[in-house]
């Protein structure tokens, strides 16, 4: 198995945000006997691959001409990358080498509501959403009191805008810059002019708020990890409650947030029962969203992070998904992580495909 990212070869190999991820990839699939190296998309050629493995005599990870492998793990970060022609010619590459490739590329916000709303049962889980304009702005404030304008390719909380409307004045607050003082508009006032300058040229979406049950005043959300195993069924691997820091209101970890037991911040809201049923229906939730993503979505999808939120009276509400989630919310400790295990397990059964 080999895992295909951008690598900083300026001094030791560093494989960035899933560095340690990749030394726990090595560790795990070692066990079972196989073989995994690192590489970047620059260093692939059709006789074999120039990339790392993890060398156990010197404990480093050790450049070499590395052969083919059998299957390559998507986590390359710059969405720009895989729009590229290099990554195209890649990807048709592999397809005449018979390589099996999963986590085929990122999707973005817009594609997966679009995936999520030719679901008639997902509907209702699903806050209203359009693609931002002048127009859907004006047509969003007259029903909602709290909006929330996303980058369609954002990730991580960042460049998010959050629009609270009350006694005339729309209060606008941003992700990234909690803090900074914006003064409230006028209901007729220049608010989409001001908000085309913050999005600058970027396609967003537009966003129904959802007043969602909070953890000691800080926004609180639910991140259920999915992954396809090695019959190709999805299962839930990991949730976690994610509470945001104080003055943000996101809750994504890069932005400062803290990760709680699920059943302890339901139990708190709602009594122990309540949280056992609500964590039952998050589950349930979130595997019919994996199935009909990767239903829908081109190329092979088989690891999902879903946000699901639940508001102040109980219902839940899909938040978004990401094909590439994070890697640092699960706590790491000495052993391999249950993530870490669904993906080699998946990796084993393309293989045996």
């Amino acid at each position: 198995m080999a895992l295909l990212t951008e690598i900083n070869e300026d001094g030791r190999p560093n494989f960035g945000k899933v560095h340690s991820f990749c030394e726990e990839l090595h560790q795990g699939i070692s066990d079972l006997g196989g073989s995994f190296y690192v590489f970047s998309l620059k260093s692939f050629s059709e006789k074999g691959v120039e990339g790392f493995f993890y060398n156990q005599d010197t404990e480093e990870w050790t450049k070499d001409f590395l052969p083919l492998p059998d299957v390559i793990y998507n986590r390359i970060s710059s969405r720009r990358t895989e729009f590229s022609k290099r990554f195209i010619d890649f990807l048709n590459k592999l397809d005449r080498l018979g390589i099996k490739f999963f986590n085929h590329r990122f999707l973005s916000k817009w594609e997966i509501h679009e995936f999520l709303m030719m679901e008639e049962h997902l509907r209702s889980f699903l806050p209203e959403t359009h693609l931002y304009s002048d127009s859907a702005l004006e047509k969003m404030l007259e029903q909602y009191d709290e909006l929330y304008i996303k980058p369609v390719h954002g990730s991580q909380g960042r460049n998010i805008i959050q629009l609270t409307q009350s006694d005339g004045l729309i209060k606008v607050s941003l992700s990234s810059l909690p803090a900074k003082i914006i003064p409230p508009f006028q209901q007729d006032g220049g608010l989409a002019r001001a908000i085309a300058q913050l999005v600058e040229k970027r396609l967003c979406i537009i966003q129904q708020g959802v007043q969602l049950a909070e953890f000691n005043g800080r926004t609180m959300d639910f991140r259920i990890l999915c992954h396809k195993n090695a019959q190709q069924f999805w299962k839930v691997t990991s949730i976690v409650a994610r509470v945001s820091a104080e003055t943000f209101f996101v809750s994504n970890i890069a932005r400062g947030g803290e990760v709680m037991k699920p059943v302890y911040t339901l139990a708190l809201l709602f009594g122990k029962e309540q949280a056992r049923h609500q964590l039952a229906l998050m589950k349930e939730l979130a595997l019919e969203t994996a199935e009909t993503i990767s239903r829908n979505a081109a190329g092979h999808h088989a690891e999902l992070g879903i946000d699901i939120g639940i508001d102040t009276k109980g219902k839940l509400w899909l938040i978004e998904a990401n094909s590439k989630p994070s890697k640092n919310f699960e706590e790491r400790g000495s052993k391999i992580r249950p993530s870490t295990k669904a993906v080699i397990d998946h990796c084993y059964g393309l293989c045996e495909r």
